[in-house]
């Protein structure tokens, strides 16, 4: 679906900034999740979608850092699909 959306032309410039901000700091944190998947796949020895087949099925049980992962999996998904917005805007 597409949306239009009417800025003024001298608001552009600030719309392009800011769109070029909010993709930066997206990237940044991208790279920081990703980095921490790898140290938990790294140290269990499973790849993170592995992993959340298995902790979703119930079979790794509940201690924290189970849920550190998971938590950290579902917040780089977002991530990147908030990314994947941003890089679709064209102005």
């Amino acid at each position: 679906m597409q949306a239009t959306l009417t800025i003024r032309q001298d608001a552009l410039p600030v719309v392009k900034s800011s769109l070029q901000a909010r993709r930066k700091a997206l990237e940044f944190s991208l790279r920081q999740y990703r980095a921490r998947l790898t140290d938990f796949e790294r140290q269990h020895q499973m790849a993170s979608e592995q992993f959340a087949a298995r902790f979703g099925a119930g079979e790794l049980g509940d201690d924290a850092a189970w849920f550190e992962w998971g938590f950290v999996l579902d917040a780089a998904r977002e991530t990147e699909r908030q990314l994947e917005l941003v890089k679709s805007v064209r102005l």
